[in-house]
């Protein structure tokens, strides 16, 4: 499966099939998942961040509902692709390769490009994985926050370098 977040979250299939994620708050673990980069991230701070003060009335079974929901939603759509969502003390994990990490990859191999033409041309192919602003979905979410920060930052570095170069 492939993941999208330079731009309003997408997800698809190896073969390039969108998959839809139809729920807001299954959508919103998704991203917050996705956001972590592959880091475990603790039950108790994605409930925090999913219902914040709004908690439904059993948080843990909730969050076991929506974690359950994104992977048979995985798996739908790609056979094998729910074991993508491990349950990771003390919480969860999404260990995936997403555009982000793929723009970070050719954004830093152009820095090393010795000719310009080639480094301008890399970071415009680096460039060119953004579909719009980072996790544009999920702007407001304080989840992410740092991420949307730190990407937004590579963006502004790889443009500048297309410029020098």
């Amino acid at each position: 499966m492939r993941f999208g977040v330079l731009g309003p979250l997408e997800v698809r299939t190896e073969d390039g099939r969108p998959v839809p994620v139809p729920d807001r708050k299954v959508r919103a673990l998704l991203a917050d998942l996705l956001a972590h980069a592959g880091r475990a991230v603790s039950a108790d701070r994605l409930i925090d961040d999913l219902w914040g003060d709004a908690l439904p009335a059993d948080p843990p079974a909730t969050l076991r509902a929506r974690v359950s929901q994104l992977r048979r939603t995985l798996e739908d759509a790609e056979p094998g692709a729910r074991a993508l969502v491990e349950t990771s003390p003390p919480g969860y994990r999404l260990a995936v390769r997403t555009d982000a990490l793929d723009f970070a990859v050719l954004a830093g191999r152009a820095a090393d490009e010795p000719d310009p033409a080639a480094r301008a041309a890399r970071f415009a192919e680096a460039l060119a994985l953004w579909r719009g602003p980072a996790f544009a979905d999920f702007a407001d979410a304080p989840f992410a926050a740092p991420e949307i920060a730190r990407l937004d930052e590579l963006r502004l570095a790889a443009l500048e370098g297309r410029a020098e170069a």
